[in-house]
């Protein structure tokens, strides 16, 4: 809290600019100015994007995602502020060395923030390809310990080996097939491992119907299966919010 209390802080006296500086480097000398003007006319754009075209398919969901690069601005500007002390702590008892997955990393707030505090872990970032992942690998093309991996379709899922922490957020709400995403997560995540899930209830749009029909199934798959360290809490979004341990037996 006081970290990002700090934070907010130094945005609102002009500091705090590290976000910005990233995305100038990126877009090749692009101003304060310049983001606010692209900043609000993708706003716009995006706001009425999801219905241009028909979208059954998980091809044409995955699609949207890809057909602006709006959500590399906003996310930049959105996370400017973040802290992941609560992250931070599962790492610093895990060991100097482990692994860990954002998976969904858009940009992947989470990695550029633990990435300096932890140096000697290896990440992986996991998301579909599209100008956001395309940003978060050049953001980190400097960085051996850093790779990027992409889902296929359906069953085609991504990880290969465990992790001592992964992140799962914003993530279940946007997928066909969110059960299997889990059971895929928990199935790499190590003995005495930590994973970090939220869901959101909000059928519509970009938050999937499919994904919502098996909401109830997958918080009861990750109850059932793991131990909860911070029990699921609902709040008044129907946002499930929660911290899970896999047994080490």
């Amino acid at each position: 809290m006081l970290c990002r209390q700090r934070r907010r802080l130094l945005d609102r006296l002009g500091g705090n600019r590290g976000w910005l500086r990233e995305l100038s480097e990126y877009y090749r000398g692009l101003t304060i100015q310049e983001f606010w003007v692209r900043y609000t006319l993708g706003r716009m754009d995006a706001a009425t994007l999801w219905e241009r075209k028909p979208r059954s398919s998980e091809a044409d969901y995955r699609s949207f995602y890809a057909e602006t690069d709006y959500f590399v601005l906003r996310q930049m500007y959105y996370h400017r502020n973040d802290c992941y002390h609560w992250i931070a702590r599962t790492l610093r008892r895990a060991g100097r060395e482990g692994d860990f997955c954002e998976y969904g990393c858009g940009v992947a707030p989470i990695t550029a923030w633990l990435r300096p505090r932890f140096p000697a872990w290896r990440y992986t970032l996991v998301d579909l390809p599209t100008p956001m992942l395309e940003f978060a690998r050049w953001r980190f093309r400097k960085f051996p310990n850093v790779e990027l991996k992409e889902p296929g379709f359906g069953a085609d899922l991504p990880l290969r080996r465990t992790y001592d922490v992964i992140t799962c957020l914003d993530v279940l709400e946007h997928v066909v097939n969110p059960l299997q995403v889990v059971r895929h997560v928990v199935e790499h995540l190590k003995p005495g491992g930590t994973l970090y899930v939220n869901f959101i209830e909000a059928p519509g749009g970009e938050n999937l119907v499919e994904s919502a029909a098996q909401r109830a199934d997958t918080i009861a798959f990750l109850d059932r299966t793991l131990e909860a360290i911070t029990p699921l809490r609902v709040d008044v979004h129907d946002e499930v919010n929660a911290q899970y341990v896999r047994p080490r037996r």
